[in-house]
């Protein structure tokens, strides 16, 4: 189901009218989050660069990501146990509704299922000399998100593999700071709200409604022929209470995203990223419950057009447990 939305969304964007950027289109952030089970369901919002799309033109983004939990831990009368593979497909669609003012929607559609990549991430962690931590001595492709407190009935358990709509969100941006030929720096103020259109019960959306406001900040930079682009963007996020954990749920999250931009050559550029938020969840002492998170993103765009882009990286946990072992990610942007 997933794969005939992606491919739907493709087509219809070519039926579009596209057009040459009028001004120069900065670098802009993986649209990565935390894809853990208990925290994907949230209105953590994907980073966002400080430049706003221009009034009377869009820009549309189909992100791809699968992300492959195996993670277990016992303490103090709590177990957890996150073993599955969780798929985000996401349609970010921008307008410049006016002068300095940005309108968003994001649609995703999750997908929760057995693991497809076990065996390569088992045989990648052997080439580098990784730790497995058990993932040898369990089966492979199977799905099992589980927690345990206090040796009650399980606060969370789920296992039903399947695919459905997850929690819309709205978004408006007001341009703090627009860029021009002689300042290639942008920055902008972002608000967004997520509605509980997912179900919860499928670990599709939290039961509730989440608000955020963040800065998002873009500086671009030449070095020669290099070009170089910062973007750096932080926040708070309410929480309304929801289904999943909701006495152990906080009540806010503050995070963050900074990254770089390397683009040695017109049609290729590297990236670098991290993203980090504060613990969704309180009373526990499991990290993949209640602790901090951070996340690296390694990779790259390919500019194959002025008006289109491809996203291409890998996420690994940097704080471990706190977010998916590893996390594939590609995203087609395209304006018009």
């Amino acid at each position: 189901m997933s794969l005939q939305f992606a491919g739907l969304l493709f087509l219809l964007s070519f039926a579009m009218p596209s057009a040459a950027a009028t001004q120069e289109h900065f670098a802009t952030p993986f649209k990565t989050r935390n894809m853990s089970p208990v925290i994907q369901i949230f209105g953590l919002p994907a980073p966002q660069g400080g430049q706003l799309t221009p009034a009377g033109r869009a820009e549309m983004t189909l992100a791809l990501e699968t992300a492959n939990n195996f993670t277990w831990d016992k303490a103090d009368g709590e177990s957890v146990w996150f073993d599955g593979e969780t798929s985000r497909a996401s349609l970010f669609f921008n307008y410049g509704i006016a002068p300095n003012w940005e309108f968003g929607l994001e649609v995703p559609l999750i997908s929760h299922n057995t693991g497809i990549f076990d065996s390569f991430i088992e045989g990648w962690h052997d080439t580098f000399g990784l730790p497995q931590n058990g993932r040898k001595d369990t089966p492979r492709r199977q799905l099992d998100y589980t927690y345990e407190r206090n040796g009650s009935s399980p606060e969370l358990d789920m296992g039903d593999t399947g695919t459905g709509i997850g929690d819309l969100s709205l978004h408006l941006g007001y341009q703090l700071i627009a860029d021009s030929p002689g300042n290639r720096r942008a920055l902008s103020l972002r608000a967004g709200v997520k509605l509980p259109t997912g179900d919860s019960d499928r670990l599709r959306g939290s039961g509730a409604t989440d608000v955020h406001l963040r800065l998002a900040l873009t500086d671009a930079e030449s070095l020669g022929r290099y070009n170089l682009t910062l973007f750096a963007s932080g926040g708070i996020l309410w929480l309304a209470e929801g289904d999943v954990l909701s006495d152990q749920q906080r009540d806010f999250v503050e995070f963050g995203s900074i990254g770089l931009d390397w683009r040695p050559w017109p049609v290729l550029s590297f990236k670098l990223q991290v993203d980090g938020h504060s613990s969704f969840y309180r009373d526990s002492n499991l990290d993949q419950i209640d602790s901090p998170s951070a996340q690296l993103a390694m990779g790259g765009t390919v500019y194959f057009t002025e008006v289109d882009t491809i996203d291409l990286c890998v996420t690994e946990d940097i704080m471990v447990d706190t977010a998916s072992d590893v996390v594939f990610h590609v995203a087609w942007n395209h304006r018009f």
